[in-house]
């Protein structure tokens, strides 16, 4: 019975292991997002470059020991390293659940949301399977049979990121997928939307403006400051999934809103890495304005160095470069919105 036992809990644990990385190598991109997310909250800035090249790593490691724990390769080995990765994983949920808030997860990508608590507890079920799995099992050597497993494995899973990166995600999870209306979507949101005044001070010491509720009292008895002005804070709902969908002007006025309310087919030239822009970016890019009249080719920019003159008679709006990533996950890319929908998107 225990045989059996030890034997359910391993394929299941490498069941779990082989859908967390699939969920995560389908769009190697968008997981960097999750990996940005925990470099920020553990103040590892330095690492930022790297977000794609850990995504991936993470992915084929985790893809790996699932295959090897289905298959039965090195059972003693897989065992104790699939016990440390669960380990570092349950620490680390641990912390985003406690001390280190970060939000979801992206443990199993857009597939599937748990929160901070939810995924800490997943962890420790993950961590007592593989601990009686490790326990549980016998030291074995590899044969080439195992070799081959591991290097399928492997060269399968990278094989896939890779691709991944070099087009548009295999599964797109982001709310910004082909056939959404975003128009409606952004718009429901807006709407539902609320507004309230608040109250500016700046503090005659440091210079720096401070905000206060419009009912409060406190500020306007404080020597230190000096009234300013009256603004308007606009709070998305708890539920809002595009309330950071933000698009600016040179004057920065946000005008996502009125690029989705344009009628017919509009082509978004997105620029993520405008380093990234070589000859067939160029070459794909004339083309586009070949096809589309300039007045329908927009183009939303993460970064200021953007060479103009490659766009002619076209507007360049900011875009916050995690939305950008979101939005088309090239780092040159276009997207079709037709009539507020998404219609199309390319890495160019």
């Amino acid at each position: 019975m225990q045989r059996y036992v030890v034997w359910a809990l391993r394929w299941l644990l490498g069941a779990v292991f082989i859908f967390s990385a699939s969920t995560k190598f389908i769009d190697p991109v968008g997981t960097s997002v999750f990996v940005e997310s925990y470099l920020a909250t553990y103040s590892l800035e330095a690492l930022m470059p790297a977000s794609v090249a850990i995504a991936v790593a993470l992915s084929v490691v985790e893809f790996t020991l699932g295959v090897m724990l289905v298959a039965a390769v090195a059972r003693r080995m897989v065992a104790l390293l699939s016990l440390i990765v669960v380990a570092l994983f349950t620490i680390v949920t641990l912390l985003s659940a406690t001390i280190l808030p970060i939000g979801e997860c992206g443990c199993f990508g857009e597939v599937v949301s748990l929160t901070p608590w939810g995924t800490f507890l997943k962890n420790v079920v993950l961590l007592l399977m593989a601990y009686v799995v490790w326990r549980t099992t016998n030291r074995d050597s590899m044969c080439r049979r195992d070799v081959g497993i591991l290097t399928l494995a492997v060269a399968s899973s990278l094989g896939v990121n890779l691709y991944a990166l070099h087009h548009q995600p295999l599964v797109d999870l982001m709310p910004y997928s082909v056939g959404t209306d975003l128009r409606s979507q952004v718009t429901k949101e807006r709407e539902a939307e609320v507004s309230h005044s608040i109250l500016l001070f700046r503090n005659i010491s440091t210079g720096a403006v401070e905000e206060f509720s419009s009912d409060a009292t406190e500020c306007w008895l404080r020597d230190d400051l000096e009234y300013v002005d009256v603004a308007t804070s606009t709070m998305p709902t708890a539920s809002a999934t595009y309330a950071d969908f933000r698009i600016y002007d040179a004057e920065d006025e946000d005008v996502s809103e009125i690029l989705l309310a344009r009628s017919g087919r509009v082509a978004w030239i997105t620029v993520y890495d405008a380093s990234a822009i070589d000859e067939d970016s160029v070459a794909a890019i004339r083309h586009i304005y070949a096809v589309y009249p300039s007045s329908a080719i927009v183009v939303l920019s993460a970064v200021t160095d953007v060479d103009a003159a490659l766009f002619p008679n076209t507007s360049i709006y900011s875009v916050d470069a995690k939305l950008l990533r979101s939005i088309n996950r090239a780092k040159v890319g276009v997207m079709v919105v037709n009539d507020g929908v998404v219609e199309y998107k390319e890495s160019l």
